[in-house]
């Protein structure tokens, strides 16, 4: 084991700034991930042709963990409210990659199709379904 030295205490200032960068951190996550829920609100709900949206929703959960992982880094490790904003955000991105999963066999194509029965089928702009 390593002798280590106690690190001075961080003024409250710092501290304060450092707890208001990662609350806004951890709100900026959450706008991300009810933007991603937004954002094939449309699709998910009525059935027909849509346009498929599940690489931007994707990309927009990947920086929403990103920016929760960055706001749990400057809350620090031990911070209380910091784990439980990470284990919500964490359940919500999670709530959202499994009513996502159905539509992402369709990544490469450019149209979603929702039929009667919820399921969902590929097409691409000129009509045409693989």
């Amino acid at each position: 084991m390593r002798n280590r030295t106690p690190r001075p205490p961080e003024p409250p200032m710092i501290r304060a700034l450092r707890g208001c960068a990662a609350t806004a951190l951890f709100g900026f996550a959450v706008l991300l991930v009810l933007v991603s829920f937004g954002a094939t609100m449309e699709m998910e709900t009525f059935s027909g042709l849509r346009e498929n949206r599940a690489r931007m929703v994707v990309l927009l959960l990947v920086l929403a963990l990103a920016a929760t992982a960055l706001g749990l880094l400057l809350s620090g490790w031990r911070s209380f409210g910091g784990r439980v904003a990470v284990t919500c955000l964490v359940v919500v991105a999670a709530l959202r990659m499994w009513t996502l999963a159905p539509v992402l066999h369709c990544w490469s194509h450019d149209s979603v199709g929702r039929g009667d029965d919820g399921s969902y089928t590929c097409a691409d702009r000129n009509g045409t379904a693989p």
